[in-house]
C-alpha cells in the first residue's frame, strides 16, 4: 500500500471549494436532513463533505462543472452512511447494571456478533473474486452506490451491474459452502 502524503492546498483551490460551499451547502443540508431528520447531524455531514473535498482536492477538480452537485451528493450519501455506522457501533448497551455496579458476567453484544463472523475469511473471499465483480459488490454494499451510479462509473448498463452482483454473490456462496459457513 502506497503511503499518501497530504500537501497544503493552494489558495485557488481553497477559494474554489469555498465557492462550492456557498453555492451547494444549502442543497446538501436539505438532502442530509432528509436522511436524518436531525439538524445538527445534517450540518455535521455537510461539514465532513467539504472537509473531504479539502483533503482530496484533485478529485473535485477533475469533476466537470455540471456534475459537481451529483458528485457532492454522492459524497454526502457516503458520509451519511459512515456516520450512521459510527452511531450504530457506539450505541450498544452498557456493561453495567442500572445501579452502576459493573458485572463480569455480562457480555458485550457486539463481541458475540463478531465471534460468528470471521472478517479475515471474508477479505480472503473477496480477494479471490474477479476484480470487476469485487469492485461492483464493494461499491454497492459497502459504499451504497445504486446500480445506475455504478453503471455510469464503469460505463456499462444497469443490467450488467445487477448481473455482476448476482455472479459475485453466487461465487461467494460457493466459496463459503466449501468452508461450511453457509447453510442452504
Amino acid at each position: 500500500m502506497k503511503r499518501q502524503t497530504l500537501r497544503p492546498v493552494g489558495s485557488q483551490v481553497t477559494e474554489y471549494i469555498a465557492h462550492l460551499y456557498k453555492e451547494y451547502a444549502g442543497k446538501l443540508f436539505y438532502a442530509a436532513f432528509k436522511y436524518t431528520s436531525d439538524k445538527h447531524t445534517a450540518e455535521e455531514a455537510v461539514q465532513r463533505v467539504f472537509e473531504k473535498a479539502l483533503m482530496y482536492p484533485q478529485s473535485i477538480l477533475n469533476v466537470p462543472e455540471e456534475e459537481i452537485l451529483y458528485f457532492l451528493s454522492a459524497m454526502l450519501r457516503n458520509v451519511m452512511y459512515t456516520m450512521a455506522d459510527e452511531e450504530k457501533k457506539n450505541s450498544h448497551l452498557s456493561l453495567d447494571y442500572e445501579d452502576g455496579n459493573e458485572s463480569y458476567h455480562l457480555e458485550d453484544p457486539e463481541n458475540a456478533y463478531l465471534r460468528f463472523i470471521n472478517l479475515e475469511s471474508v477479505k480472503e473471499k473477496l480477494a479471490k473474486l474477479k476484480p470487476p465483480l469485487c469492485d461492483t459488490m464493494l461499491f454497492h454494499y459497502v459504499y451504497g452506490f445504486k446500480y445506475r451510479e455504478i453503471a455510469n462509473m464503469f460505463h456499462i448498463s444497469e443490467r450488467a451491474v445487477a448481473k455482476r452482483i448476482a455472479l459475485a454473490k453466487k461465487e461467494l456462496r460457493k466459496m463459503f459452502r466449501k468452508e461450511d459457513f453457509y447453510e442452504r
